[in-house]
Formats: structure tokens, C-alpha cells, sequence
């Protein structure tokens, strides 16, 4: 079959493969049914990432909340701001690779991009959301991937002309407005566009601040000729937001008291009291970005897929704490940018299928930070400055990784293979003493010549590591489909609380003999190796399909109290295994009702006891990891009648950790939400004219939401956020 320059890509692109379906006539699925991909992916489309989304329409992590072992938690009953948790089969969101349209640019693990800019992009502007879990194929999840990876399929300029509006209301003065215009294909070139843009707002909760988000997009397509196909997307994003006050354990034991506990909403006068004040706990950030697409047809079954990508942030984060010995607010600069390409060349054969391809990625800190300045509060609530508490400067980030993947037929089995070098530069970094810099901007401080620190730098380090990827699958019948899976990924290290813990340290560390250097080299990438075996069943208008995993992770990385030195520092000390079921099942057993329904269970744990730079054992040995549920279970369902469309949704998280010793535990909870819709018609000139109720939390359950401990934390002090209470909006929308 030839390829055309303008089809749609591929989930995942090392593979050009059908789609399986399972039913004729249903409902818009929440959740599509699984293909023939021996990868485990969860496919979410258009309609369910408008159901699972929410009326807010900026959170992906949302539309993947039901996909088993996803343990999806947020401070913001609507996603806003950054107060997430994202968690795949026992492993935090920092360890999960994020792609738009194949390319890292939607998330920090591949640096591109960075605090402000997890919701990067509206949902309605999305095709379909894909989480890949456990092996990776070659070509897909660039970046860190070290747990599995989400892939967010970018929607296109439409064929026809058209508008679409929606206004949406609801609790804590919600509000949010979206509207996108598609030009059509132009009569007087081949080409077509869309623009669209969004205004999002909601208070907090709890306490006093809010959140705001505003979004402009656009996305061209061009054809010239038959061969070749351009594609171009964009986005200004800006948020800004207030921070939910986090609660200890010990808080958490007193929920009638401490459930409403937040930031002050007044300055007091008194320094220790104003570190708490709203407005000194609050966030900023600017993205703009551009990733492109050009296919060029190279012959009948082959093509090659440029696809070239740049992004710039720019914000601060404000947080108040006591800081060397007294009050403070520490002003964090994040001013950095990542450009680079994917390109790949695709081709089919008798044989099978061949890609080959080389990702290029160069991407400037943080991470780790390099610009944070403390101030001390007066007593008319103003800020003076006091010194830097981390002034560097640093190399950038490099990435050269050439992948190649094979897809052939061995009789009724079809197997793929795959291969990336993984070839990574981390940067060297050199130090400031904070007490010699004034109080300027990042860009500026350097023009005043501050005085090295003698004590604090680091030698660039190239990193190497082979991935390799395997999937076969195997068709017993028509109805069933085995499949079987391998692949070893990469993640992150954590240098950021490195370079913190030994500059808020410095004099522990040294009297135990300890330099920078020291600490900073033994940091390394982690490495899983995953292990899948599935099947999906297919009974008329249902599937079954089951999963079961097995992971090894070495290198895991832990925040170690550490006696013999008196601090908790990151160190690249663990061993992990993760072993788990998984089971999504789908069915539409009338043509009105479609339902779903996902089941994980889940035992993530350390392989032996971790030991700490100075031989300090700490007994992690078959503990469960932390925020790390052994139970989760969900089910959905969209059910239609008339013009009428109701989606209940039911999720259970099982009990918690916030510890790695197992200790803190948190009680498992179920939470309902509930989605009412009511087509209008066409009225007035406008089409598709609905209006949907959106309730999340629907009884009100009170629980423990978001668990602070990112995987690192051992001796250290978990915190923990409450969950969102119920919350009710109504969304207008329509189509001109």
C-alpha cells in the first residue's frame, strides 16, 4: 500500500499498521480498544479526552486518569497549575517520557519543556492521547523514558471551514472560554490552518490565590505537489498561579482541623509568619514553541519525515521558608530554551517494514537550577535582598541518538525489533559564591564578575547506553491476540537537590569529607528493564484484554538521610522490581451504552536495602514504593438517549505509602464523577449546539490526594495535599 505524504502519522512511528475494531455501531468510546501492537498502549480519542478531560480542557494527564496502573492525582479539581502527580506502575511523572506528535516537547523529562508548561497545549486541539507502558519501541518516547511514555497526537487544520466556541462556568469561580477557527482547504493554494485560543481561570479551592492560563495556537498545513507535505504548529502559553499549602502527616491525622489549613491571605508584619503570606508562594511562566512536520515520498512505499522542534520558557517561582537560619523568600529564575529534530526515513518491503532514523536534542538549565536569589521580608511586607543561593553557569544538555526498527512476518506471528543509542552529554557546571553577585537579573549578573566558588563544580560527562526494544505478536484466531513485549529504558538523574542539599550543607559535608564532585559523579541515569505478556480477546462487541509485567530498575535514585554526614542527599544507591496485572476491558452491549472498565494490581518494591555513601543501611528491602498503590480499579460508561448523553465514571486508588519504609500510610478511597450532556442541535446558525454538567467528586469524599515524595525520599519528610471536594460546571459550545 503506498504511503501518502498527508496520512495521518502513526501512533507509534516505528510501525505502519491497521487499526483493530471490535464494534460496528456504539457510542463514542472513553477509551479505544487496543490494536495489534505488541506494545501495552492505552489509546484515548476525541471524545474521550473531552469526557475524561473536564470542563477545563488543559490537563492530558486527565484523559489517561482510568488506563491501569495510572495513579493520577491533583490538587486542582479542574488541573490547573502544577500541583500534579502523575504516577505509571509505581514510577513518579518525572520518569515518564511526554511527546507531542513524537517530539519531546511536553514535559521536563526530556527538558523541553519545563515548570509552566505540562499542559502546554488544549485538549481540544488534540486527536488522541496514547500511553505506552513498560517497552518503547525505537523511535518513540525521545527523551527520558524510564517508566513509560504519553504521546499526544496534535489535530490538524480541518477540510471544511468552520468555528467552534465553547464557554464553560462552574465552583470556585471557574471560568474558560475557547474558540478555534479552521480555514478549510483555501481554493486558491493547498494549503490549509487553523488558530484558536483559550482563557482559563478558577480560585483555589482552599485559601486564597487562584489560577490563570492563557493559550494561543495555530497549525498550517501545506501540499506541494503530490510528494511532499508541510506541517507546522505553534503555541504562546502563559500561566500564573498561587500554591496549595502542603500538610504533614501528623496534619493529615486531624482532617476536621487542618483540612482547610492554607497560605496566609494578609501580611502580618512578622517575617516568620509573612514566609507563609499567599503572594510569596506563587508561580509564572511564559512558553512559546514551534514543532514542524515535512514528508517527502521517496517512492512508492517510502518516505522520509523531517520533523524539527524548538522551545523557549521564561518565569520564576516565589516560595517562602526559613532559609540559612531565618525568614525567607526564595525567587527562582527560570529563563531556558531546547531545540532540535527527529528525522527518520520510513519504507515497506515484501519482507516487512524498515525505519531508521537519528534524534538530535540540545537543551539549556534548569534542570538542575541555576539562578535563585533570596530575600528577606521588612515589615511593611516589602523584599530586600540578601544574596544568591545558587548562581551558575553551566554547558548544555546534548543528545545524539540513532534508532532503527524492523517489523517483519515469521508465518502467522509478526515481530518488531528495534534499536536506540541512547548518547547523552550532561553539562559541566561551575559555581558562584552567592555573597559576591548583586541583585539582578540572571542575564545581567555575570557583567559584575561574581567570585567563583572554589569548592563547587563538575566536568561535563558523556553518558552511553543500548536500548534495545523486541515485540512479537501472535494471532490464534480471529477473535484472539497474543503478544508479547521487552525493552530497556532511560531515565533521568535528579542533580538538582544534589547542588541544593550541598550548598544548604556545605559545613556537614566537608567535615565528612565529602566535596561536590564527589556526590555529583556517582549520580546516574536509572535503567529498567520491562517485561510484557498480553492478550486481547474480542467477543462481539467486546474485547477482554489482560497484561502481565515484570521490571527491573537499577541505579534508582533516593534522597538517604545519611547520619554519619547529618543531611539527606540524592545518590544512585537502589535496586527495584515491579510486578503487576493489568486488565482493561471494553464492551457496548446495546447501541446506546459503551462501557469501560480497567483493573491493576500493582506490587512495586526496593530488590534489597539501600546503603549511602558512608555504608549507612537503610531497610527498604521488599517495601513498596512510595505513593505507589497496590489496588486500582476503574470503570466508566457513556451512555446515550435521544439527545441526551450521560458518562458516569468511578475510580479507586488502594492504600498508600509516603514513606519507603512503609510507613505514613494512606487509606485507600473511591470517588464518582459524573458527566450529563444535552445535544441542542443547530439553533440560531450555529451547529452541534450542546450543553453539558460536569461533577467531579460527587458524593464529596474526603481524602488524601497528592503524596510529596517524588521516589527520592528516605528519612525525609513526606507531605501531603487533600483531594478536591466536589466541583460543578456547565459548558456551552457550538459550531458555526
Amino acid at each position: 500500500m503506498p504511503l501518502v505524504p498527508d496520512a495521518a502519522e502513526t501512533r507509534t512511528a516505528d510501525a505502519m499498521l491497521d487499526e483493530v475494531t471490535v464494534r460496528e455501531t456504539a457510542p463514542a468510546r472513553l477509551v479505544d480498544p487496543p490494536d495489534d501492537r505488541p506494545n501495552t498502549e492505552t489509546h484515548v480519542g476525541r471524545e474521550g479526552i473531552r469526557v475524561l478531560g473536564g470542563p477545563a480542557q488543559v490537563n492530558p494527564w486527565r484523559a489517561l486518569q482510568t488506563a491501569p496502573s495510572v495513579n493520577m492525582q491533583s490538587a486542582d479539581p479542574y488541573g490547573l497549575g502544577n500541583r500534579m502527580s502523575f504516577r505509571v506502575r509505581g514510577k513518579s511523572g518525572t520518569h515518564v517520557g511526554r511527546t507531542v506528535n513524537g517530539l519531546p516537547i511536553a514535559g521536563e523529562p526530556a527538558f523541553a519543556n519545563g515548570k509552566g508548561g505540562a499542559d502546554l497545549f488544549d485538549l481540544e486541539n488534540m486527536s488522541d492521547i496514547t500511553l505506552m507502558r513498560g517497552a518503547v519501541p525505537a523511535g518513540s518516547g525521545l527523551g527520558f523514558s524510564n517508566s513509560s511514555v504519553v504521546d499526544m497526537t496534535l489535530r490538524g487544520p480541518e477540510q471544511a471551514f468552520g468555528i467552534t466556541a465553547s464557554q464553560a462556568f462552574g465552583s470556585n469561580n471557574f471560568r474558560r472560554t475557547f474558540v478555534r477557527l479552521d480555514s478549510g482547504q483555501l481554493s486558491a493554494a493547498p494549503v490549509r490552518f487553523f488558530v484558536s485560543a483559550s482563557d482559563t481561570s478558577a480560585d483555589k479551592w482552599r485559601g486564597p490565590g487562584e489560577s490563570e492560563r492563557w493559550n494561543g495556537e495555530f497549525g498550517l498545513h501545506i501540499d506541494v505537489g503530490e510528494r511532499l507535505a508541510i506541517e507546522l504548529f505553534g503555541v504562546h502559553h502563559k500561566v500564573e498561579w498561587n500554591e496549595y499549602r502542603a500538610l504533614s502527616y501528623a496534619q493529615v491525622q486531624d482532617p476536621s482541623t487542618y483540612r482547610s489549613f492554607e497560605y496566609n491571605a494578609q501580611l502580618t508584619g512578622n517575617p516568620a509568619q509573612d514566609i507563609l503570606y499567599h503572594g510569596f508562594n506563587r508561580q509564572n511562566y511564559t512558553n512559546d514553541a514551534y514543532l514542524g512536520r515535512v514528508t517527502l515520498l521517496t517512492g512508492e512505499s517510502s518516505r522520509l519525515v523531517f520533523k524539527p522542534y524548538y522551545w523557549k520558557e521564561e518565569g520564576y517561582s516565589l516560595s517562602g521558608a526559613n532559609t540559612l537560619g531565618a525568614p525567607g523568600i526564595t525567587w527562582w529564575e527560570i529563563v531556558h530554551d531546547t531545540y532540535g529534530f527527529d528525522l527518520r526515513h520510513e519504507s515497506k518491503h515484501a519482507w516487512g517494514e524498515l525505519a531508521v532514523g537519528y534524534w538530535y536534542q540540545s537543551s539549556e538549565a534548569p534542570p538542575p537550577p541555576t539562578a535563585q536569589r533570596l530575600y528577606r521580608i521588612n515589615a511593611d511586607g516589602s523584599l530586600r535582598f540578601e544574596r544568591w543561593t545558587t548562581l551558575a553557569k553551566t554547558t548544555r544538555h546534548a543528545y545524539h541518538n540513532p534508532y532503527v526498527s524492523v517489523t517483519t512476518r515469521l508465518g502467522k506471528a509478526e515481530a518488531t525489533a528495534g534499536l536506540r543509542y541512547m548518547n547523552y552529554r550532561d553539562p559541566s557546571f561551575t559555581y558562584y559564591l552567592g555573597n559576591t553577585a548583586p541583585d539582578v537579573s540572571y542575564k545581567s549578573v555575570f557583567d559584575s564578575n561574581p567570585q567563583v566558588d572554589p569548592d563547587m563544580y563538575s566536568n561535563s560527562r558523556k553518558l552511553q547506553e543500548w536500548l534495545p526494544n523486541l515485540g512479537v505478536t501472535y494471532p490464534v484466531s480471529d477473535s484472539t491476540l497474543l503478544r508479547a513485549s521487552y525493552g530497556r529504558t532511560y531515565g533521568r538523574q535528579n542533580w538538582g537537590s544534589v547542588a541544593s542539599a550541598f550548598t544548604t550543607n556545605r559545613a556537614a559535608f566537608a567535615a565528612a569529607g565529602l566535596r561536590f564532585d564527589d556526590i555529583w559523579s556517582r549520580l546516574r541515569p536509572e535503567l529498567s528493564e520491562n517485561f510484557d505478556v498480553g492478550a486481547r480477546f474480542v467477543m462481539g462487541n467486546a474485547y477482554i484484554a489482560p497484561t502481565l509485567y515484570h521490571i527491573r530498575y537499577t541505579n534508582k535514585q533516593l534522597s538517604l538521610f545519611d547520619p554519619a554526614v547529618g543531611v539527606a542527599y540524592h545518590q544512585s544507591v537502589a535496586k527495584a522490581q515491579a510486578t503487576g496485572i493489568e486488565l482493561e476491558v471494553g464492551a457496548a452491549p446495546t447501541r446506546n451504552l459503551d462501557v469501560y472498565f480497567s483493573l491493576s494490581l500493582n506490587r512495586a518494591e526496593y530488590s534489597e536495602d539501600a546503603r549511602t555513601g558512608s555504608g549507612t543501611i537503610v531497610n527498604t528491602k521488599g517495601k513498596q514504593m512510595q505513593d505507589s498503590p497496590r489496588q486500582m480499579a476503574s470503570i466508566g460508561a457513556v451512555w446515550r438517549l435521544g439527545s441526551w448523553s450521560i458518562a458516569p465514571l468511578v475510580r479507586y486508588t488502594g492504600r498508600r505509602f509516603g514513606g519507603t519504609v512503609e510507613d505514613q500510610a494512606v487509606a485507600g478511597y473511591a470517588v464518582a464523577d459524573l458527566g450529563i450532556d444535552y445535544a441542542l442541535g443547530n439553533v440560531a446558525g450555529l451547529q452541534n449546539l450542546g450543553i453539558g454538567l460536569s461533577v467531579t467528586n460527587i458524593f464529596d469524599k474526603r481524602y488524601i490526594g497528592i503524596i510529596n515524595t517524588n521516589d527520592y525520599a528516605v528519612g525525609g519528610l513526606p507531605s501531603y495535599l487533600p483531594g478536591a471536594p466536589r466541583t460543578v460546571a456547565v459548558t456551552l459550545s457550538g459550531r458555526f
